[in-house]
């Protein structure tokens, strides 16, 4: 049996809303509730690899609403530097 892939999702919350971005995929999502970022996080990982939830593991890392920003901007700024290449 091979093992199931892990992703990583990075969870900040700012201003009411708790913001879930896996930097692997490059794709946020956001919920009011954090007892529903787990089922986001899944849900949205899901989607956009077109496969069951069961077949892959998340591990969160909790940052502040700062870190989260500076992550996320850091990795915009180094997608749009490589589409200009």
């Amino acid at each position: 049996m091979s093992e199931q892939r892990v992703f990583k999702a990075v969870v900040g919350k700012e201003a009411g809303w708790w913001n879930i971005w896996v930097p692997e995929l490059d794709h946020v999502t956001s919920t009011r509730k954090s007892r529903k970022i787990a089922l986001y996080t899944r849900s949205l990982i899901a989607a956009v690899l077109g496969v069951e939830e069961s077949s892959f593991r998340v591990e969160r890392e909790l940052v502040s609403a700062e870190e989260f920003e500076r992550r996320y901007t850091e990795a915009v700024r180094a997608v749009n530097a490589q589409e200009k290449l």
